[in-house]
């Protein structure tokens, strides 16, 4: 259940990522030009796992204490999640699908088979397209919860 709960949650987020708008639709904020509070986060998150303000920073900078949460968020499910892996950038591709983010799903594409979901998962269109190997359960839950087939018995069916 526990699984559940947390690939659910990624989805949502990384949903909400996709929807914010990237630096190719706002021009960026250069660091001489920022306020104290949006270098103070951008800096933060330039410094940490990310290494850069690629995504959805740049637009959300214009609020740096939602960005500052954002931000956080994002980063401890990305980062520190207990899912493995695989099963965590599954849920980010196949959201990305799911809501039609090209940036999203490109960023994240190579980053899946870096650690080491299968090449036809990661191609796949989710909908109506099964996880090849169901016996594993992470990957399969998170299939059917970010396809929107989860339900309170997926997780007993795998």
């Amino acid at each position: 259940m526990k699984s559940i709960l947390r690939t659910s949650l990624v989805c949502v987020v990384f949903a909400g990522s996709a929807v914010a708008l990237t630096g190719e639709r706002m021009a960026p904020i250069p660091l001489d030009k920022m306020s104290p509070a949006q270098r103070k986060v951008a800096e933060d998150i330039m410094a940490g796992p990310r290494g850069g303000l690629r995504g959805p920073f740049n637009a959300w900078l214009r609020s740096p204490e939602l960005a500052d949460r954002l931000q956080k968020v994002g980063e401890y499910l990305r980062f520190n999640t207990s899912l493995d892996k695989r099963v965590n950038e599954m849920a980010i591709i196949m959201t990305a699908q799911a809501w039609g983010s090209q940036y999203e799903w490109y960023a994240h594409a190579p980053l899946a088979l870096k650690a080491g979901l299968d090449p036809s998962i990661v191609e796949a269109d989710c909908v109506g397209i099964p996880v090849p190997d169901r016996r594993n359960r992470q990957l399969a839950v998170a299939h059917d919860n970010c396809c929107g087939r989860g339900s309170s018995t997926a997780a007993e069916q795998h």
